[in-house]
């Protein structure tokens, strides 16, 4: 009967040098691959997050848009007479989607105000070439808001047809209201109305 004994007793053999080294380099590489990644994700988060909200940025209109269309859109929207007078006095604020920009226009005249607001008014420049400019939108907005709230503002995540979702902000002496807006191929409709209520500082 053959002997078993020095086979049973024999240690296990160590894996090679060479396996050792490899599985080590490797493990390294793992944790750096992770750390690597955690870092860009964390860095991703944060520019979103930076890049979910563009607040309105107003500037003459006559830096945008040529006097011949800000006539057209005055003598569109109003009874006025003094149009080189209006023009001048008008505002825009400028949005860039995937499908075109988005200007709004603010007449800042008291004339274009009532009881209920300001006229604003969106017009839609399509990059295609085959496509014409649009008004789009169109609302009456109180312009009276705190300084660190604004009228309007961009979700640049809420995304409808290539464009942006506008959101604009109105305020009363107890509640705050959000409209926001999106666009459906034709125009800017209303798709959500958010309120919360606003504390007293007195």
């Amino acid at each position: 009967m053959p002997n078993n004994s020095s086979t049973l007793s024999s240690p296990p053999r160590k894996p090679p040098v060479w396996l050792n080294r490899s599985a080590y380099w490797f493990r390294i590489g793992l944790i750096l691959f992770s750390v690597i990644t955690l870092l860009l994700g964390t860095t991703a988060c944060t520019s979103n997050s930076s890049a979910k909200t563009i607040l309105s940025s107003w500037q003459p209109a006559t830096k945008l848009t040529p006097r011949e269309t800000l006539v057209q859109i005055v003598q569109s929207h109003s009874n006025l007479t003094e149009l080189q007078s209006a023009i001048d006095q008008m505002k825009v604020w400028q949005v860039k989607g995937r499908e075109g920009v988005l200007n709004i226009y603010d007449f800042h005249q008291p004339n274009i105000c009532g009881q209920i607001g300001c006229l604003y008014v969106g017009y839609f420049i399509p990059f295609a070439q085959t496509q014409v400019s649009k008004e789009v939108f169109a609302a009456y907005l109180n312009p009276n808001l705190p300084p660190e709230i604004p009228l309007f503002q961009a979700e640049a995540e809420s995304t409808y047809n290539g464009m942006p979702c506008l959101v604009a902000t109105q305020q009363s002496s107890n509640n705050q209201t959000q409209l926001k807006f999106c666009y459906e191929r034709l125009t800017y409709q209303l798709v959500e109305k958010r309120n919360r209520a606003v504390e007293s500082k007195e």
